[in-house]
């Protein structure tokens, strides 16, 4: 009568996981001035909210994990999020073999870490997953708020933009703002 054996094999896998979501759009400004000089208040005014102006002309803003890119030149927005997490996964698996130590038990102890590599794959790819979907809901939280305040900025850059342009086609006599209905009225004597 022959004997099988228990053979046990534990693997585990560490790794370094990273998570990315971005997003880009364009902001919708009126070009009541030149180009360039729409640009120089559309950055004027991200800086007034916190944004730094880089080398390459880009105005950027980190907070709460996200960084916001615009730029103004363009009039393109682009919010990202990323993460990393260090994730460590751990699993064994039991098989039988005629011996312990001769060449069925390799055999067994083979294919027991080829299935055990496998899971751990899977299980590391899960966890990829879930980062990607915890990426993707913070940056889908962020935005409600980044575009209402993109919706301002514009709307700000607009009005100076008016009244710049208001001021060159003769004297201004009046200014009537309201910022929470979103009008101006400009009344100009030419």
């Amino acid at each position: 009568m022959s004997r099988s054996y228990r053979i046990c094999v534990r693997e585990s896998v560490s790794r370094v996981i990273r998570a990315e979501d971005r997003v880009s759009t364009h902001l919708e400004i009126l070009e009541v001035l030149p180009p360039e000089e729409m640009a120089g208040l559309l950055g004027d005014e991200l800086e007034r909210r916190g944004f730094q102006r880089q080398g390459d002309g880009t105005l950027v803003r980190r907070a709460k994990g996200a960084m916001v890119t615009v730029d103004p030149a363009a009039g393109t927005v682009t919010a990202t999020v990323e993460t990393a997490e260090a994730v460590k996964v751990e699993a064994a698996k039991d098989g039988r073999a005629l011996d312990l130590a001769g060449r069925n038990a390799e055999r067994v102890r083979e294919s027991l870490r080829h299935e055990l590599r496998g899971d751990l794959e899977k299980k590391v790819g899960e966890k990829e997953l879930s980062l990607q979907t915890k990426v993707s809901d913070e940056l889908e939280a962020q935005l409600g708020a980044l575009r209402e305040e993109l919706d301002q900025t514009v709307n700000r850059v607009t009005a100076e933009a008016l009244k710049r342009k208001a001021a060159r086609l003769g004297r201004i006599k009046e200014i009537t703002e309201d910022a929470q209905a979103g009008s101006l009225t400009i009344v100009v004597e030419v």
